[in-house]
């Protein structure tokens, strides 16, 4: 039973990719100088003065959260919401279920749920959280949490996603006949009102037709049906009813967002069709074709002010398009990885490789749109990479939503960085 909720504790020492060597070896009794090693030493105290600067700024930050972060988001506010790893033990098994914290601007902080309080089910329940989304008015999360029950005595447990609703004071916000708990909801987000949650939940897999193996691999993930509940109100209801999407970036406080629609094959033995970029509407339930892609990899992200969308078509394109006029675009050599968008919209940043490992970050300068003929592929541009913080390696990172301050989770010790954005 034990191992399969044992999880793991709290790291010992940081990443080496984290640490900054801020000095010089001394020579030991025994060396002797030389006179070119003599000659040498103006440039090396030069060299030394450089990057001493350079390890104080990195050393320096604006704000640090000195917590064991497991995931962490932005309010338009300035606050942050970001959640630790909770581990304790109940009758000899090992259990995580994660804290959730508030982080104000000033850097004052405050626990708004304690994870071992936080219980659902009668058997051990263990859960990480996977994602935090706050509303548009800063006073309600979404909180995504990656579930694990243990199910028979024999140790085998039922792994899932669920969604959780509270309010910035950590009370939970219970649908009306049901719980705050959504199970199976997963990216999950307020909407302009403040009274509504719109969420995905995996649609059931279909039979696999003939030729699916010829797809790549990221056309094959799971896919999802769209729901929206008022807490309020009461249960659950579908939104775009018959439409089936891969992935979707939201821009609750305008009621919007971008989606990959996967478009399930007519027949039994039919290809599957190529994914449409689209664009909702929440308010009226509509739904408008951006683009048909030539394939879609991860990544999908909208600019802040909503006017462009960004994603990967394979593992080394990235594609921006104008949302506002879809047949303006322009493609980026750019390894995949994660994607935030300055302040501005003029840049991009990438951490490369996936979510939760160590990648360093770098900038895009994002070229001028052209316009593409239909049927056209937009043209491909190489993008020289900016480093950010000296190449060294983070987990996580964000942008705060007025552009103007970067965030980032160190590996090994997952405390939390606050930097400004030159």
């Amino acid at each position: 039973m034990r191992k399969h909720f044992r999880l793991r504790g709290h790291g010992g020492h940081r990443d080496s990719a984290s640490k900054l060597p801020c000095f010089l070896a001394s020579a030991g009794p025994g060396d002797k100088l030389h006179r070119h090693t003599l000659a040498a030493v103006p440039f090396l105290l030069v060299a030394l003065f450089i990057f001493s600067a350079e390890c104080k700024a990195q050393d320096n930050p604006t704000l640090k959260i000195d917590d064991d972060i497991t995931r962490f988001a932005y309010s338009a506010g300035g606050r942050i919401a970001y959640s630790t790893r909770h581990v304790f033990s109940i009758k000899k098994i090992e259990l995580q279920r994660d804290d959730i914290w508030i982080c104000e601007p000033d850097g004052k902080k405050h626990r708004i749920l304690d994870g071992q309080k936080f219980v659902r089910g009668t058997g051990p329940f263990s859960y990480t959280v996977h994602a935090i989304r706050w509303s548009p008015d800063g006073g309600k999360l979404a909180i995504e949490l990656a579930t694990s029950e243990m199910i028979s005595n024999g140790g085998a447990t039922r792994e899932g996603v669920s969604t959780l609703l509270l309010d910035d004071s950590g009370r939970e916000i219970t649908i009306a006949g049901g719980d705050s708990f959504i199970p199976g909801a997963s990216n999950a987000v307020w909407t302009a009102d403040g009274a509504t949650v719109v969420y995905l939940t995996a649609r059931p897999t279909p039979p696999t037709p003939p030729h699916y193996e010829e797809l790549p691999k990221n056309d094959k993930d799971i896919i999802h049906i769209m729901n929206r509940v008022q807490p309020a109100a009461g249960p659950a209801s579908p939104v775009f009813a018959g439409h089936s999407f891969s992935a979707v970036a939201w821009n609750a406080a305008k009621d919007g967002g971008a989606a990959i629609e996967s478009i399930l094959p007519t027949a039994l033995g039919s290809l599957v069709p190529p994914p449409n970029l689209v664009g909702l509407d929440l308010a009226r339930q509509t739904l408008r074709v951006f683009s048909t892609l030539q394939g879609y990899a991860g990544g999908l992200t909208l600019s802040p002010s909503s006017k462009n969308v960004a994603y990967w078509i394979d593992n080394g394109q990235l594609e921006i398009r104008d949302v506002e006029a879809p047949n303006r675009a322009v493609r980026l050599r750019v390894p995949i990885g994660i994607l935030a968008w300055s302040g501005d919209e003029t840049r991009v940043m990438v951490k490369r490789g996936a979510e939760a490992q160590t990648g360093g970050l770098v900038w895009f300068t994002v070229p001028p749109l052209a316009t593409v003929a239909a049927g056209a592929a937009p043209r491909t541009e190489e993008a020289p990479p900016q480093s950010v913080l000296y190449d060294l390696g983070f987990r996580l990172f964000n942008i705060s939503p007025d552009g103007k301050l970067l965030a980032v989770i160190e590996p090994g010790r997952h405390n939390l960085l606050v930097y400004p954005i030159s």
